[in-house]
């Protein structure tokens, strides 16, 4: 006999509930039918007690409509006579937020699912309503942060919508016929970038965001037609949507003709967690990929490199062994010292990011990748003839080095050192270079120019000299910068190289705006080193100048024949200014002024400052310790890493063994229960639940009866512990929110990356809200989706 299945009651709880994710996802869906009800304008108003939200659509039409379109779930639309809608079910999110006042033509109908439970109130109206009007009454009244969140996530969400939507007044969609895009077609619109997620948009509604690593590129998409989606509308249903599948596979072509066109030089992030993924599920050229594609990040700074550059480095390993290795900096709070693991050349160390990158978040998991990955690229050879295969290939076995043994080991080593160290000609270059740096130094951190090579303002640091183990140059942010001893001496015989390299690493010293001794290098570093070595480029080539006039005057003044490449620097200059001033032009360089800062006296050392700073460095009395032996550290390292990874990998095994005995226990509980029957009813339990809901209704404000039904009851007793939990459970409602009971938390305050794009009134809670409801796992790439223009202010 074939029996039909049937719907429980419940299961309108379920659709009123279960799709409520927010209040703002809510409204979204009131705008959505009114578009599928042909309406041209939507009005929305949003208050902190209440809603309302307006259109001039068909409506309500006749009592048969009300009752089968609105007091019945699921009753489906026909082909072509809606937009948005499959199902009407949409409408039930709001009901779960609100009591609602529904009024369309002669029609009105009142829901309140907190009293009246699923029920509705029908009542003829004398005077007609044009369109459909829904007016509401929060459940919970919205403070000024939720309110502000709803506002923000309905400006996401509907940016191109085709009806004209007002939001409090303020029109807040776009016709996207009247945009620029990068392509357009029968399907839809495309627009590509280089970076950031793939927006999508289903006839002008954001359905989801793309990670950037699934196309290789950041962009958007908005259909023209009708893409078919869940049921909650936040996914694409890509294999069976016709529509989207053509508008996936022209966008793949137009990413790949994009990061094709960007050339080697212009990577960008999604490229490269493409490339990544890529050779993770062996997709692709996978030679190509592995000698091609930047898909590893490795300190000092952001260098990107490639697997078989990683490789190459991994050879120069101190082992004894000689095994092939590096080791890995886990979190950012790692990357200082990892820099300087990294500069002292002991081994190559990956920056976080290339975790990040690879899906992983533990080391073990990333040397699982490696091996995945090259088991791929091996079949991928394998098949390839010999002439078609290219590279070195990836022959040998890579090992991890323990972060930790290194960092234990690595001994800083930071002094300064007096400039008597230098012999007698290299200590006339940097007397005179000193000078020009002090200067420059002062320019970069803000200083006027006043005249010539003189400044006015700014920080003024001393020039020093000193000896690192870790660092090129250094400063306290205040009073000083150091340069490596080792580097000031190769002004010797490479003066012109070097004294450009010493000007580079003021402006690296200033651009950290503060003590750069254990920091790092974020975005913001990069961004001030940029602004000024741009800013005052030209500035740094006249204190070049002055440095050789300073430098060959002072041989001049020694009788000094002039030879050397200083010489020939100053020789050219002239020679250069020479001819332009016969043709009436104004030299290269302008000498005004030279004369004075020729006979500027040098600035003495002070001896005393010298051994107060170095006490502050590295304390005092203290002698330098032995340098480590670096082979057995890394040999040691490496056992450290195989003996962590062997643990792991035996608690993951104990882990699984006991959830598979645990999932055993629970088949054979059930088979048992099965076999004995329903279990008999528990008098005992239903007293205790009558007990519990009596202390309720004196103890929690507004409690009734028909309030406390058997499962909020339920949910009281098993979900909190304390007075305080169950008011507080009372309170927000929380049996009607997904997932279990959390105590409402503290409000957090903003970090100061989200404060210059924030806007007033968000709070970290509403940003991570709004970004969640966007699409966006990150709240930065959410931030700056929406000042590129992501939503309408």
């Amino acid at each position: 006999m074939r029996c039909p299945f049937e719907l429980d009651p419940q299961i309108i709880h379920h659709i009123i509930y279960s799709q409520a994710g927010s209040v703002g996802k809510a409204v979204i869906e009131l705008i959505m039918n009114s578009v599928d009800a042909g309406a041209k304008q939507v009005s929305v108003e949003i208050t902190a007690e209440g809603f309302v939200c307006r259109d001039d659509g068909r409506g309500f039409a006749s009592h048969e409509d009300v009752k089968r379109y609105f007091g019945r779930f699921g009753t489906p639309h026909q082909e072509g006579d809606a937009t948005y809608g499959r199902f009407r079910l949409g409408r039930g999110q709001i009901m779960a937020h609100a009591r609602t006042l529904w009024g369309s033509n002669l029609w009105q109908m009142s829901v309140d699912t907190r009293e009246m439970g699923y029920h509705y109130d029908l009542d003829e109206l004398t005077t007609a309503v044009p369109g459909c009007s829904v007016r509401g009454e929060w459940y919970e009244p919205l403070s000024s942060q939720e309110r502000l969140s709803c506002l923000q996530e309905i400006r996401d969400l509907v940016r191109y919508t085709p009806v004209t939507v007002s939001l409090n007044g303020a029109v807040i969609t776009r016709q996207p016929a009247l945009e620029k895009w990068d392509a357009e077609d029968d399907e839809a619109w495309y627009r590509l970038r280089e970076e950031g997620a793939v927006a999508i948009y289903n006839q002008g509604v954001l359905v989801r965001h793309d990670p950037g690593h699934q196309w290789g590129v950041g962009g958007l998409i908005v259909s023209k037609k009708p893409l078919a989606l869940n049921v909650s509308r936040t996914e694409i249903l890509r294999k069976n949507c016709p529509v989207w599948k053509f508008i996936a596979a022209r966008f793949a072509v137009m990413a790949g003709a994009f990061t094709g066109t960007q050339g080697s030089h212009r990577k960008t992030e999604s490229r490269r967690e493409k490339s990544a993924r890529q050779l993770l599920a062996g997709e692709g050229d996978l030679q190509a990929l592995f000698n091609g594609e930047e898909v590893i990040t490795l300190l000092p700074g952001r260098q990107h490199v490639t697997l078989d550059a990683l490789l190459r480095r991994c050879r120069r390993v101190l082992s004894a062994d000689e095994e092939w290795g590096f080791t890995l900096a886990r979190s950012a709070r790692d990357v200082p010292r990892g820099e300087l693991i990294a500069r002292a050349g002991i081994a190559p160390v990956l920056h976080p990011v290339t975790l990040t990158r690879f899906g992983c978040y533990e080391e073990d998991e990333f040397m699982a990748c490696l091996s995945r990955i090259r088991s791929n690229l091996l079949a991928y050879r394998e098949g390839l003839t010999r002439s078609e295969r290219w590279g070195s290939g990836w022959h040998a076995d890579v090992v991890l080095i323990d972060f930790a043994t290194l960092s234990e080991n690595f001994i800083d080593r930071t002094l300064l050192v007096t400039e008597k160290r230098l012999d007698k000609e290299t200590r006339r270059a940097w007397t005179a270079l000193r000078w020009c740096l002090n200067h420059y130094a002062a320019l970069c951190s803000g200083a006027e120019k006043t005249w010539q090579a003189y400044t006015h303002g700014g920080t003024r640091f001393q020039i020093l000299l000193g000896e690192s183990t870790t660092s090129e140059a250094w400063t306290d942010g205040e009073t000083y910068i150091a340069f490596n001893i080792d580097i000031v001496r190769r002004l010797k015989t490479d003066p012109l190289l070097t004294a450009s390299r010493l000007f580079s690493l003021t402006e690296h010293e200033v651009a950290h705006q503060g003590d750069s001794l254990d920091c790092g290098h974020d975005e913001a570093f990069y961004q001030r080193f940029h602004d000024i070595s741009t800013l005052h480029a030209s500035e740094r080539q006249r204190y070049l100048h002055v440095w050789l006039m300073k430098y060959t005057t002072s041989l001049e003044a020694e009788g000094k024949r002039a030879a050397g490449s200083a010489w020939r620097e100053r020789y050219l200059t002239e020679r250069a200014s020479t001819g332009r001033e016969k043709k009436g032009l104004p030299g290269m360089i302008s000498d005004e002024g030279m004369a004075k800062a020729l006979s500027e006296p040098d600035e003495p050392e002070d001896s005393a400052r010298l051994a107060l700073l170095n006490v502050k460095l590295t304390g005092a009395d203290i002698a330098a310790p032995a340098e480590p032996d670096w082979e057995r550290v890394v040999k040691e390292g490496i056992e450290r890493a195989l003996k962590q990874q062997t643990e792991q990998t035996q608690q993951r095994q104990i882990h699984e063994r006991e959830w598979e005995a645990y999932m055993c226990e629970l088949d054979s509980q059930e088979a048992e229960m099965a076999e004995a029957g329903p279990p008999p009813d528990d008098d005992e339990m239903d007293e205790m639940v009558e007990e519990q809901r009596a202390r309720y209704l004196t103890l929690l404000p507004g409690a009734t009866a028909g309030l406390l039904t058997d499962y909020v009851v339920w949910y009281l007793i098993y979900s909190t512990t304390t007075e305080e939990e169950e008011l507080d459970a009372w309170a927000r409602r929380t049996w009607q929110q997904k997932g279990s009971y959390r105590p409402a938390a503290e409000p957090e305050q903003l970090p100061e990356r989200w404060k210059p794009l924030a806007r007033e009134g968000e709070t970290r809670w509403s940003l991570e809200r709004n970004a969640a409801a966007a699409g966006f796992f990150d709240v930065d790439d959410y931030l700056q989706w929406r000042q590129d223009g992501g939503t309408v202010a």
